[in-house]
């Protein structure tokens, strides 16, 4: 692996991880206005957990790309978020449709955007001239 090879993949997983970051303190300040300890963790160890398991399982950072960050998304976030209303006992009943939906929505619109963030400096590392490095 080489060096622009390690630093993209680290950027990658850097911009997973603050994705899913926003989105849990975007979620608990929309809801409860200010982030409290428990409150972040009751929700971030049940989606960080899920998105450690589908990862691995999908190879999301073995062969990153868009392919095995849908099939982690699409695995990882509604486990998690279902993980989540388990722990903490809400939303309830039909309620809980709409939190995976928008759940679902948030945190593919954060990863999507933090991807492409992510591969923008590699694209551009490898396309720089042999003169510069």
């Amino acid at each position: 692996m080489t060096g622009v090879e390690r630093s993209n993949r680290t950027a990658i997983v850097i911009a997973d991880a603050l994705a899913l970051l926003v989105f849990l303190i975007a979620g608990i300040r929309s809801h409860r206005g200010s982030v409290q300890v428990v409150v972040f963790l009751e929700s971030a160890i049940p989606v960080g957990l899920a998105w450690a398991g589908a990862s691995a399982i999908f190879g999301n950072y073995r062969r990153p790309g868009w392919k095995s960050l849908a099939l982690t998304w699409a695995v990882a976030v509604p486990i998690g978020l279902l993980a989540r209303t388990w722990l903490v006992g809400s939303p309830v009943g039909s309620r809980v449709f709409v939190f995976l939906g928008v759940g679902l929505a948030f945190t593919a619109l954060f990863l999507s955007v933090g991807r492409f963030l992510a591969w923008v400096p590699a694209r551009v590392s490898r396309r720089a001239p042999d003169v510069v490095r």
